[in-house]
């Protein structure tokens, strides 16, 4: 009886959280004890974004998507698309109403924790919460990597929609107070920087400059098409959207766009992801081997948010923070995201 009711998810969904909060307690407790230096901790971060997710992208969306569980994606892709619209719209409404800075809006509207989900969906098989939404016939270690791969593809399309909308939304703001502030942080912390790497930052490319221009012409094709969709908007809409130009944006579509291939393709399915003795020629030495970088995300992701909160607790304490937060401005956030949207 106890299974059928809520007291037993509850608190296997309880200690899945605990465990996440401990995992980034684990990150900032390294910060603390001055085992991670800060470029360190960027350097991680940076891995993780450029090289590990992707490869969790590949193979498990590969390993999850073929011809019998297409259709299954569809309203996967849907949602994702119509609760980040009205994310803007309702994050837009508020934000004027209100009078709050123009961070707001992207704030409330766009989710920069892919890893947190995705962590908390393994907390919540080593809790057992899962048993009671899980289908007949379906293991929970499938069900996991089934929902991390609807996760995957949100992030996807969540992601693309930022960098097409959320610079002019920004634009929008004060870009005067914004540009200074960023010169002067930046200003102090590059003074002893090398010349060449003071443009280096979360988005610059991990792989060599020739990798690189590979990547955006094999990714070029699909971004001419998708500025001939944008083309077919009326003007007003296009002025509102600016060029999707991002090298996350140019792997994650790479990458989204290599597992489906994998999936829905039957021969590649089966010798990327089959095991061997069935046809799976790749899958015990290649594809395992992406496999065992894409499962490093999830848990240095959080572990290294935590050491980023270490770091951001220093700046505290040194007065170097960006100035006082609006209580309305991170109250309107928390609503949107953590009451309405759950709600």
């Amino acid at each position: 009886m106890a299974s059928n009711g809520i007291l037993e998810p509850f608190l296997g969904a309880l200690q899945a959280c605990v465990s996440v909060l401990l995992t980034l307690f684990w990150g900032l407790a390294a910060r603390k004890m001055k085992l991670l230096k800060e470029q360190s901790i960027n350097d991680l971060s940076g891995l993780g974004v450029k090289v590990f997710l992707p490869a969790l992208l590949v193979v498990n969306l590969g390993s999850q998507l073929h011809l019998d569980t297409a259709l299954d994606y569809i309203p996967v892709l849907v949602w994702s698309i119509v609760y980040t619209v009205l994310s803007i719209l309702m994050s837009q409404v508020v934000t004027k109403i209100l009078k709050l800075p123009p961070w707001v809006t992207p704030a409330c509207a766009f989710n920069n924790t892919t890893s947190l989900p995705l962590f908390l969906m393994q907390s919540l098989e080593s809790a057992g919460s899962l048993k009671l939404i899980i289908p007949e016939g379906s293991s929970m270690s499938d069900a996991v990597e089934r929902s991390q791969s609807y996760f995957l593809v949100c992030a996807v399309i969540s992601k693309v929609i930022a960098y097409a909308v959320g610079p002019k939304m920004l634009q929008d703001g004060d870009k005067g107070d914004d540009q200074d502030e960023e010169s002067q942080r930046n200003g102090g912390d590059n003074q002893d920087a090398e010349p060449s790497e003071e443009q280096l930052d979360e988005e610059t490319p991990l792989l060599p400059e020739s990798v690189h221009k590979a990547g955006h012409k094999m990714v070029s094709p699909f971004k001419h098409g998708a500025n001939y969709v944008f083309s077919l908007f009326p003007r007003r809409v296009k002025q509102e959207l600016v060029s999707i130009d991002s090298p996350f944006v140019d792997t994650a579509i790479l990458c989204a766009l290599t597992g489906a291939v994998l999936g829905l393709v039957p021969s590649l399915h089966k010798a990327f992801f089959s095991p061997y003795d069935e046809g799976g020629i790749f899958n015990a030495w290649l594809t395992a081997s992406v496999k065992n970088v894409g499962k490093l995300f999830t848990t240095s992701q959080v572990f290294v948010v935590g050491a980023k909160l270490g770091v951001s607790f220093e700046r505290m304490r040194r007065s170097e923070g960006s100035g006082k937060v609006p209580k309305r401005a991170i109250l309107t956030i928390f609503l949107i995201r953590l009451v309405v949207w759950p709600a």
